[in-house]
């Protein structure tokens, strides 16, 4: 599955429609997840992980932090411990 972006979103094409992740700017150095999406058929299947871990590229490549405003973010750095020294 290939991760697509584009301004203030992360998504990806499945055979059940689009997931996605949506993203803001709060300023220079922070951008906000506020919004995580998977098809229902599609979920359990570590979809919206990938697409979390490309939005944390995304901060760490363009020095930002991420503020983690969608529930599903602090349950991905639950178990990817090595983002959450990018997020606020």
């Amino acid at each position: 599955m290939e991760v697509k972006h584009e301004q203030g979103r992360f998504y990806a094409k499945t055979e059940h429609g689009t997931a996605e992740l949506l993203y803001s700017e709060v300023d220079k150095s922070t951008i906000s997840i506020y919004h995580t999406f998977t098809p229902d058929e599609d979920r359990g299947h570590g979809i919206a992980e990938q697409l979390a871990v490309a939005a944390f590229e995304f901060a760490k490549k363009n020095g930002l932090k991420v503020r983690p405003d969608c529930p599903y973010i602090p349950h991905f750095l639950d178990k990817h411990n090595e983002w959450r020294k990018y997020a606020i």
